[in-house]
């Protein structure tokens, strides 16, 4: 499986909207948690509205991610206005103890 970071604006007009979805938003979350990496929102600060949803999921595809988020409730309710997914590589925290100082031991050896 591959990774896949999805970055959905949140369209500020929507935001009751999606409260009144938060429910059927977290189910969805809930059902899917072994799919799902992490994610959150993102804001201005810490007391302002959300205005991206990240979520990193795993999927066999760019297709099946393009799938799960056509699935995720905000979206279906129209509450993003743009989505980009994006394959993406965990660093931090390591995935594997040691991985970090492979890489590192990779690049040098490239370097030489």
């Amino acid at each position: 499986m591959d990774h896949y970071l999805l970055e959905c604006t949140i369209d500020p007009a929507k935001l009751d909207t999606l409260a009144a979805q938060r429910a059927e938003h977290y189910e969805f979350l809930i059902a899917h948690r072994d799919d799902i990496v992490f994610g959150g929102p993102a804001r201005l600060d810490r007391n302002g509205p959300p205005q991206t949803m990240l979520i990193v999921v795993r999927a066999a595809s760019a297709a099946d991610a393009q799938a799960f988020i056509d699935a995720e409730p905000y979206n279906r309710s129209g509450g993003f206005t743009s989505i980009r997914i994006r394959p993406w590589s965990q660093v931090i925290p390591e995935p594997t103890p040691g991985s970090l100082q492979r890489t590192l031991d990779a690049e040098r050896e490239q370097a030489n």
